[in-house]
C-alpha cells in the first residue's frame, strides 16, 4: 500500500509541479510584458510632449514674427503719412510763397508811408515855426529828438524791407525767417511810434508860443 502511494505520488509530482509552474511562468511573463509596455508608453508620451513643445514654440515664434512685421508695417505707414503731411505743407506754402513775400514787402511799404507822413508833418511844423517868428526855448531839443527818432524809424523800416526777399518755403529755416521778420516788424512799429511822439511833442511846443509875443516866448 505504501509502495503504491509512493508510485502514485511520484507520478503526480510532475503534474503538480507543472500545474504549479505554468502559472508562475505565466505571471513572470505578464510582469515583464507590463513593464515593457509601461516603458514604451512613457517614451511615447515623452515624445508627444516634446513634439507638442516644439509645435508650441514654432507657433510662438511665428506669432512673434507676425507681430514684428505688423509693427514695422505700422511704423512705415506712420513715416509715410508724416512725410506726406510735410510734402502737403510744403506744397501749400509754395503756393502761397509769392503772397507771403508780397505781404512782407507791403508791411515795409506801409511803414515807410507812415514815416514819410510823420516827416512831412514835422517839416511843416518847423516851417510854420520859422514863419511866425516866435521863440520856443526848447525848440532845438525838440527838433533834435524828431531827427533822432526819424533816423531810428528809417533804419527799422529798411530792416523790414530787406527781410521779404529771404523767405523761401524750402529754405534752411523758413520758420526762423518768419519769426525774425515778426521781430523786425515789432521793432519798426515801436520806432515809428517813437517818431510820431517826437513829432507830436514838437507840434505841441510850437503851438504853445503862438499866442505870445516874440519877447514873451523867449523868456
Amino acid at each position: 500500500m505504501n509502495r503504491y502511494k509512493k508510485v502514485a505520488f511520484a507520478l503526480l509530482l510532475p503534474i503538480l509541479m507543472l500545474a504549479v509552474g505554468v502559472p508562475v511562468l505565466a505571471d513572470d511573463s505578464g510582469i515583464n510584458s507590463d513593464s515593457n509596455f509601461s516603458e514604451a508608453a512613457k517614451k511615447e508620451a515623452e515624445a508627444r510632449l516634446e513634439a507638442a513643445k516644439q509645435e508650441a514654440e514654432k507657433k510662438r515664434e511665428a506669432a512673434k514674427q507676425k507681430a514684428e512685421k505688423l509693427r514695422e508695417a505700422a511704423k512705415d505707414k506712420a513715416e509715410q503719412h508724416k512725410e506726406k503731411l510735410k510734402e502737403d505743407k510744403l506744397k501749400i506754402c509754395q503756393e502761397r510763397e509769392d503772397g507771403i513775400n508780397s505781404s512782407m514787402a507791403a508791411v515795409a511799404s506801409r511803414g515807410q508811408a507812415k514815416l514819410n507822413l510823420f516827416t512831412k508833418i514835422a517839416e511843416r511844423t518847423e516851417a510854420f515855426y520859422v514863419s511866425k517868428g516866435k521863440v520856443l526855448a526848447n525848440y532845438d531839443n525838440l527838433v533834435a529828438a524828431v531827427n533822432s527818432k526819424k533816423a531810428a524809424a528809417q533804419a527799422a523800416v529798411d530792416s523790414v524791407g530787406s527781410s521779404n526777399a529771404t523767405f523761401k518755403c524750402d529754405g534752411d529755416d523758413s520758420k526762423g525767417t518768419v519769426r525774425e521778420f515778426k521781430t523786425k516788424v515789432k521793432s519798426m512799429n515801436e520806432a515809428l511810434k517813437g517818431y510820431r511822439t517826437a513829432v507830436k511833442n514838437l507840434i505841441v511846443g510850437v503851438k504853445s508860443v503862438q499866442g505870445t509875443t516874440a519877447s514873451e516866448g523867449s523868456r
